[in-house]
């Protein structure tokens, strides 16, 4: 009853109030953002955003060690805390850059391939 009195006032409407009256048939919540991602590209895209963010990080903290290195006017602490801190943030840096290679690697194979 509600669906033929629904349809016969979405055509004597002529298309002025089809989106109410069609409502009464569809129960579905059907809710489009604008792109389908899978759960394999929403893994990919945190990944990538941890790798780029730790890469930031590095840079920084790389940047920190040469401008302790400069600052430290001959003085052997500050210079050697400074070498340390931009071997080890370079370390970081293959260390993250490796291991995201390889994972985006892993799901080039698992998904493309």
């Amino acid at each position: 009853m509600v669906r033929i009195f629904s349809r016969l006032l979405g055509t004597l409407g002529l298309g002025l109030v089809p989106i109410p009256v069609l409502a009464l048939e569809k129960r579905t919540l059907i809710v489009n953002l604008g792109s389908s991602q899978t759960l394999a590209d929403v893994i990919g895209n945190v990944i990538e955003m941890l790798a780029l963010t730790i890469i930031v990080f590095t840079t920084v903290l790389f940047l920190a060690g040469a401008f302790m290195m400069i600052i430290s006017r001959g003085k052997d602490d500050l210079l050697s805390k400074g070498k340390d801190l931009m071997i080890q943030s370079l370390i970081g840096m293959a260390v993250v850059g490796g291991a995201y290679g390889l994972i985006r690697t892993l799901f080039w194979l698992i998904y493309v391939a």
